[in-house]
């Protein structure tokens, strides 16, 4: 009898999990497949957004599934779009899509699908587009002083410039040798560069460009700069005149005279007398440019690896080499060895220049340059 109850029991314990069991299975069929089994196509791989002016450009692979026949790409949650049809071969095929975007920054959802409309999961990614308030920002490299040419060359010098904003190199555009428009390229590692074919007398412009960061497929310019006019060395002077040299001639000839003072040579100089007599301050040295010139500027370079320096002096011009005007005062900084350039705030027109040495920085009488240079 208790055999009987027990399998009674059993049976409807069975027939009680059947049907809870068919039951779960209704329920999960009307919950995940109620439209059938869910098919995802491959999701697109390796997405980057390359930054650009007022445009990106999406890259991205893919590498699996050859069902893929396109690509659909959201940004500005979900409301534009843009749908990319995708031709798959046997091989690993790669997406390069521009899309032009006004100044901002993007986040981008990508999904590709099949010709039954299934599609991938969703990549996302962000990118950068550029335009008028980033380029607002963008400032020419400064020059380190006005530039010089001489019979080598033109030089241009740079200081430093703000690094945050991808600043990669500063074109010079000036006129060659052959009288056409020419350009070269100074790296922002760069202080200077000597443009060897430049044509003296003629203007240059300059810009700098900048590549924001490292996945930006356009460069950027800052304003064209302001017409440059070169410095250019007068060359063939002669000296004029002078308060005292030393005349026993300093390592036996190699120095002292005024005419070591303009033969291009910074390791010879002019000295004033201080063997016998001691002349002091103030001493003067003057010099025939052989024509009128509209001289802009005069550069010194004090006698090499000593204290005893020039520190303020005059300059003076003269039509005939008697009568003289002054033109402007100047003081040189207390540096050794260094080329200082004086500029003029107006050219003179003259033939004959005098550079009057007020006093030095030392408390020695006596005075030396190594050279002096006049610019037109």
């Amino acid at each position: 009898m208790k055999k009987n109850i027990y399998r009674k029991i059993m049976a409807m314990t069975c027939i009680a999990l059947g049907v809870y069991a068919c039951t779960g299975m209704d329920e999960y069929k009307d919950l995940y497949l109620k439209d059938g089994i869910k098919s995802y196509t491959g999701k697109i791989d390796s997405v980057k957004v390359y930054s650009g002016h007022e445009r990106v450009m999406i890259e991205g692979l893919f590498m699996s599934d050859p069902k893929v026949t396109g690509c659909m790409i959201y940004w500005n949650s979900k409301m534009d779009s843009m749908n990319v049809p995708v031709i798959r071969t046997d091989n690993v095929d790669t997406l390069r899509q521009i899309i032009n975007l006004p100044e901002n920054l993007y986040n981008f959802e990508i999904y590709t699908y099949d010709q039954y409309g299934n599609h991938s999961v969703p990549v996302y990614a962000t990118g950068d587009s550029y335009g008028a308030n980033f380029i607002s920002q963008l400032i020419n490299r400064p020059l380190k002083e006005t530039p010089i040419a001489t019979e080598k060359g033109l030089t241009v010098r740079f200081l430093p410039v703000d690094q945050t904003l991808g600043p990669v190199h500063t074109i010079v555009s000036y006129i060659n040798l052959e009288g056409k428009k020419d350009t070269v390229h100074v790296a922002t590692n760069q202080e200077g560069h000597l443009i060897e074919n430049y044509k003296k007398g003629t203007e240059f412009t300059y810009i700098t460009q900048y590549v924001p960061d490292t996945l930006c497929i356009d460069t950027f310019s800052s304003k064209v700069s302001e017409v440059i006019s070169p410095l250019c060395k007068i060359e063939s002077i002669k000296i004029h005149g002078y308060s005292s040299q030393e005349e026993t001639g300093e390592s036996n000839g190699q120095n002292g005279w005024a005419k070591h003072g303009i033969d291009n040579d910074i390791t010879t100089y002019w000295h004033s007398q201080w063997q016998g007599q001691h002349p002091g301050f103030p001493h003067y040295l003057s010099f025939d440019l052989n024509n009128k010139h509209k001289v802009k500027a005069v550069s010194l370079i004090p006698r090499q690896n000593t204290d005893n320096m020039v520190k303020d002096f005059k300059v003076f011009s003269s039509k005939d080499g008697i009568k003289w005007d002054e033109v402007e005062s100047f003081t040189m900084n207390h540096i050794q060895n260094e080329q200082q350039f004086f500029v003029f705030s107006q050219s003179v027109d003259t033939q004959f220049v005098k550079l009057m040495l007020e006093n030095g920085y030392s408390s020695d009488p006596h005075t030396a340059l190594a050279e002096i240079y006049f610019y037109e």
